[in-house]
């Protein structure tokens, strides 16, 4: 959510001044992130870690010895504390300097530096979110690696947001609320932006799936194998079925893109698909290297998690929009929107 608020500084957009607000009011969990690394850090100096290379026998894998420097319980920890800062030193300024606009006047000031600051925090966030995906989850295979890696976490991420975004405009907009600010056209962009990250994350995973597959290397095929059999390739057919064909065929035409409810219906079946696909990544290698299992390894606990941190989620964003306006009715930029036509 930060990175989509501090894109539309970066390019100075007009017609989303209507709608990072909406996107802004979702970050309220970035500042108690360093509260959810306890019990990942936990985890790692457990016996019982989910992660292979913190092991006391890892000492004797020629492999993870090489990438010792790298995947250790200190340099992971300090690590996630470095992402951590950032996020939230991002999330002061960015977020910081978006609400202080609306009590400034005519004073843009603090839109100013947003759009001056925009460009480096969004490459360092890029960063940021690339290595954190190769710590937290490509390291639970620590003998597989891929280049790509970061870029499909990344638009898988952002697909996800754009989803809870476009549900929450819908919402809000059904609910009489955002009618002064909102046309046809910011929903026909929304679908467009959902349309083309849902096309993108498909062609970076088949990327990745067509390298591997060509090259027939070991140490590289063994992820997907693992995750093309016991049980799993369902949840791969689900995935490839729910986050391409079905996103692609929905928002395929325009009129589509600018009905409320049919935007709402495809974010959903996006959220849901991002769902499965991180348990697709997680679950398989958690299987085979705890419960030394390669069936399929899904309960109760992944389903009340979910509901347990989307709750969370919730719960801070519904008391960010009682505190804040839904619209940053004071940005420079926001006649742009009200006018908005393509």
């Amino acid at each position: 959510m930060m990175f989509f608020s501090a894109l539309q500084y970066l390019a100075r957009a007009g017609w989303s001044s209507a709608i990072r607000r909406i996107a802004e009011n979702f970050t309220g969990m970035v500042p108690f992130l360093a509260i959810a690394l306890i019990p990942i850090i936990l985890n790692i100096l457990s016996d019982h870690s989910i992660y292979e290379w913190s092991h006391h026998d890892a000492s004797t894998d020629v492999i993870l010895q090489k990438k010792a420097a790298y995947l250790n319980p200190m340099a992971f920890a300090i690590r996630m504390g470095v992402y951590v800062l950032f996020w939230f030193g991002m999330y002061r300024f960015v977020i910081g300097n978006s609400l202080k606009q609306d009590s400034t006047g005519s004073d843009i000031t603090p839109t100013r530096k947003n759009w001056k600051r925009a460009a480096p925090l969004v490459l360092v966030y890029a960063l940021s979110i690339t290595f954190a995906s190769f710590d937290l989850l490509m390291s639970l295979e620590p003998h597989w690696f891929s280049t790509i890696w970061g870029v499909y976490t990344f638009a898988g991420h952002f697909v996800g947001a754009i989803a809870i975004v476009t549900i929450m405009t819908v919402v809000l907009y059904n609910n009489g609320h955002l009618r002064q600010y909102i046309t046809g056209e910011h929903f026909h962009d929304l679908g467009k932006l959902m349309f083309a990250f849902s096309v993108f994350w498909a062609y970076i995973a088949f990327s990745q799936y067509f390298i591997i597959w060509y090259a027939n290397l070991p140490e590289e095929t063994i992820y997907f194998a693992n995750r093309t059999s016991h049980g799993w390739e369902y949840f791969g057919f689900a995935l490839v079925l729910m986050h391409f064909v079905v996103p692609f065929m929905v928002l395929l035409r325009q009129d589509v893109k600018r009905k409320g409810n049919v935007l709402i219906a495809a974010a959903i079946i996006i959220l849901i698909s991002h769902y499965i696909d991180l348990t697709w990544i997680i679950m398989p290698a958690v299987g085979h290297h705890i419960l030394d299992t390669h069936s399929v390894v899904f309960g109760w606990q992944e389903l009340t998690g979910w509901m347990f941190f989307g709750g969370i989620f919730l719960l801070f964003a519904v008391r960010d929009y009682k505190k804040r306006s839904a619209v940053a009715f004071n940005d420079p930029l926001i006649h742009e929107a009200t006018e908005y036509t393509t």
